[in-house]
């Protein structure tokens, strides 16, 4: 058997070498690829306060919630809903969460509206009348592809509150928030693109 010449060895070795690390460059963007960061997002709509929707000549006065055997008065209640979508390509079988409102404002309800029975929201902080809280974490079972989830907050506010729409998202997942547009802001996107044809003019709103 003829001997092998050394090229010929170190060209064997060098292509095990390039094959070796061919193999590692492909595992770790695969990897990388499966453990990117999730987007989801989030749409945070804030209602009008109920104060605001009353008319200016009335006195202003507390507002008065009956929970229990109690009546709470506050000065300033606030619904805001919350929507939030997975928008990324993985499924979560349990979607761990945080939500944080700005200074001042605290939560005293908290509904969750989900697709169907089979989609879940556990609410690991108990919010109520008596146990107001500005840190809310909840578990959303599954939290897959395409799904939405809402929450519906009944916040307070005292007087040294921060903008109500200010909340904050947060959780242990490779995942990072997004802005959705509000409903006011598709609202008024949509009132800047319409036009309106009137004889020989085509009226829009200046923008």
């Amino acid at each position: 058997m003829p001997e092998l010449k050394w090229y010929i060895i170190l060209i064997i070795v060098l292509s095990l070498l390039i094959s070796g690390a061919i193999g590692a460059i492909i595992h770790y963007l695969v990897y990388k690829y499966q453990h990117r960061t999730q987007p989801i997002g989030r749409r945070v709509d804030v209602f009008p306060k109920f104060e605001d929707l009353l008319d200016a000549s009335c006195l202003r006065t507390q507002l008065k919630i009956a929970y229990g055997d109690r009546s709470y008065e506050y000065d300033e209640v606030t619904i805001v809903q919350v929507q939030l979508s997975n928008q990324g390509d993985r499924d979560f079988d349990e979607f761990k969460m945080g939500i944080t409102l700005s200074a001042g404002n605290t939560a005293i309800y908290i509904e969750a509206q989900s697709p169907d029975r089979q989609h879940q929201v556990q609410q690991l902080t108990p919010v109520n009348c008596k146990n107001p809280e500005s840190e809310i974490d909840l578990i959303l079972r599954p939290f897959n592809k395409t799904d939405t989830y809402s929450l519906r907050l009944l916040m307070v506010s005292n007087e040294q509150s921060e903008e109500t729409e200010k909340i904050e998202f947060s959780s242990p997942e490779p995942v990072h928030f997004v802005h959705l547009p509000t409903t006011t802001e598709v609202i008024e996107e949509a009132a800047r693109s319409a036009s309106l044809g009137v004889g020989p003019f085509n009226i829009s709103l200046g923008g």
